[in-house]
């Protein structure tokens, strides 16, 4: 997963500036132009009281990046003469930045310059004149790249449904497991929407969260968001080997097998009566992707007496279990 601080790193680079870190704020500087950036999860008034002192007397735009801010802290940086940008502000800076790139538009805005390529992710490049479709598109089209757990950009860590006296009690009633480890396998997650035509005639609408293991390219369909885990542990982490362009072509494929739907219809045909199956799913033109992020999802390995088990923390289903043969 990306750090914010990675991000806007790119950006100012992306832009010809020199980007170097002092004292926890980033600064841009290219010719006679300076930007300097501080990065917070959370700000309070003291924070931008704080951090207006340390550049008070530095010429140019100063930019707090912070994922939650309150309106007093908000007013306070305004009143020092900060630029303040929370989480909806970036990502409509972004949205705008991506956009533009597939219209070749430029704006003056320091954020222009976070491209991505155009995948499903993104809808198709409207005319340069319609401006209302462009904001649409905005809505769509920006990805979960904020949403981390810290600004240092570690992914988010799901809470387990399973207790270890959960897996426990399951291995104990089959495999009679001795060992209980809790590893994290990243995933690619996202929202997403379809459309189509179904079996009963009507226009279906699908809405859903699709997650693709970033170790073995499977899925599953998640009926509710999970929770983030709070409590610090050390706990085996996995880095992906899946790349997001394979991720996102495996949870577009998800999402129509998903949301298939099958009807039996009766064909008269050369004097008998045949019986064939129909199939009604979305084309891949009518999946819409809404929302991606990395997340590690808690997974149990279980070793016993009598063989191996997996179980996912998220669905509480057992992912895979393998028995020793008998003597």
């Amino acid at each position: 997963m990306v750090s914010l601080k990675n991000i806007i790193n790119h950006i100012l680079q992306k832009h010809g500036f020199d980007v170097y870190e002092t004292d926890d704020i980033l600064y841009g500087q290219k010719d006679a132009d300076l930007v300097t950036v501080g990065i917070y999860e959370k700000v309070t008034v003291n924070d931008v009281r704080e951090h207006a002192s340390k550049i008070a007397d530095k010429e140019g735009r100063h930019i707090i990046c912070v994922l939650e801010a309150g309106d007093v802290a908000v007013e306070e940086a305004r009143r020092t003469g900060l630029i303040i940008w929370r989480r909806q502000d970036l990502e409509r800076e972004i949205g705008h930045a991506m956009v533009n790139h597939i219209n070749q538009a430029e704006d003056e805005v320091i954020f222009t310059g976070l491209l991505r390529k155009k995948e499903h992710i993104l809808d198709q490049s409207p005319e340069p004149d319609t401006p209302a479709l462009a904001e649409e598109q905005i809505k769509e089209v920006v990805p979960v790249i904020i949403e981390t757990l810290g600004t240092e950009g570690q992914p988010q860590v799901l809470k387990s449904c399973l207790t270890l006296e959960d897996v426990k009690e399951i291995s104990d009633n089959t495999i009679q497991g001795f060992k209980h480890e809790l590893e994290l396998v990243p995933h690619y997650v996202f929202n997403y929407r379809c459309i189509y035509d179904g079996k009963d005639s009507q226009e279906v609408q699908g809405t859903g969260i699709i997650a693709v293991n970033a170790l073995t390219g499977k899925y599953s369909g998640w009926d509710r968001e999970p929770e983030l885990e709070t409590a610090q542990g050390h706990h085996i982490q996995m880095e992906p080997k899946i790349d997001e362009e394979n991720a996102i072509k495996i949870a577009i494929h998800a999402v129509a097998q998903l949301n298939t739907e099958f009807k039996e219809i009766i064909v008269e045909r050369d004097h008998a009566t045949i019986i064939e199956k129909a199939t009604f799913k979305p084309d891949e033109e009518n999946i819409k992707l809404e929302r991606q992020t990395l997340v590690m999802v808690p997974v149990w390995c279980v070793e016993g007496k009598h063989g191996v088990m997996i179980l996912d923390g998220i669905t509480g289903k057992v992912i895979s279990e393998d028995y020793y043969d008998k003597d």
